[in-house]
């Protein structure tokens, strides 16, 4: 079945796929690069970058740099309370509600390209100020009430990260989370005023991006030294509210369903996924003890999230079938 879709991948039936990869009992089992890619290249992983800030959110709670993820959103940025006074509603907003991707504000990012001027994110991105800009949005709703799509939920978690390390995200990642994965080349793009683009800026290897994986198979451990507390892995990787379908969201993860087999129990949340636009991806499965990695750039075109359809018909009927 990984022969066929090797295959099928590479005569362009799932578009601009760059890499695949496939880790089971921890071992790389399969490892491909297309179209001119290799096992050097970085790419730009996107929203994979909301899983990996969820992360490093989570190292600083274990170190206590951040207390308690009910804390008012606004008490990090004392220099916009300001905007915090335009709608009561915005002073319940908390770090939990910025992870869980049901922080109230008005936002919509999907429904036009981002391209377009109509974008929030376009428009974020041509202001000065990005934490500004976010925080100023209208409410629409109660805070933990609805799932709404906002990368600059996760621009915020990068700034309060920043402002209780005391260091830039990229240094904080660095010794934290990449050194000690032994992940040595890697990006991370700014935003406006000196900030870290916790949303989609980041740029990894695909063996890199494995390695997020596994420590999140191993309950947060990478051989044995633990990197990530196994209750933050728990937590963050469990459904706190549904989105669309079959799918849900922890903190800043995606989760959606294993079907199984005869032999396998289906589990409705049993993939867990990190996801970023164009086909960058790391699923995880633990009952399967699994990692798989995908890399593309399929931003246009009929070609998007192929990797959501192949993974589970191909990858895991691999691994499941009788």
């Amino acid at each position: 079945m990984l022969a066929t879709l090797n295959s099928r991948i590479t005569s362009g039936l799932h578009g601009e796929i760059r890499s695949l990869l496939v880790v089971r009992h921890g071992m790389l089992v399969m490892e491909e690069y297309y179209r001119g890619s290799s096992r050097y290249a970085s790419h730009q992983v996107y929203s994979v970058t909301k899983s990996v800030t969820s992360a490093l959110i989570g190292i600083a709670v274990e170190q206590h740099l951040i207390p308690s993820l009910q804390t008012n959103v606004f008490s990090y940025f004392p220099e916009h309370a300001d905007l915090a006074h335009t709608n009561p509603q915005k002073q319940s907003m908390t770090i939990e509600h910025l992870l869980t991707m049901t922080s109230g504000l008005e936002w919509d990012e999907l429904s036009v390209s981002y391209n377009d001027s109509r974008n929030p994110i376009t428009r974020m991105m041509g202001s000065p100020d990005w934490i500004r800009f976010v925080l100023a949005q209208p409410m629409v709703s109660t805070p933990g009430a609805q799932f709404k799509y906002n990368s600059g939920c996760s621009v915020l978690l990068g700034e309060i990260l920043k402002r209780s390390a005391g260091k830039s995200v990229s240094e904080y990642a660095r010794e934290r989370l990449f050194n000690p994965l032994g992940i040595y080349q890697w990006e991370w793009e700014p935003g406006s005023s000196n900030i870290t683009n916790t949303g989609w800026g980041l740029h990894l290897r695909p063996r890199d991006m494995a390695r997020i994986g596994l420590i999140f198979l191993d309950n947060g451990a990478w051989h044995g030294q633990p990197i990530v507390s196994a209750s933050w892995v728990q937590t963050s990787t469990s459904r706190t509210i549904g989105t669309s379908g079959n799918f849900g969201y922890g903190y800043q993860w995606w989760m959606m369903p294993l079907q199984g087999s005869a032999s396998v129990e289906p589990k409705p949340d049993g993939i867990k996924v990190a996801w970023g636009w164009g086909d960058q991806f790391i699923f995880v499965v633990p009952s399967l003890d699994l990692v798989v990695v995908s890399t593309a750039n399929n931003k246009t075109g009929s070609y998007h999230d192929e990797a959501i359809r192949f993974v589970p018909e191909y990858v895991i009927k691999a691994v499941i079938r009788p």
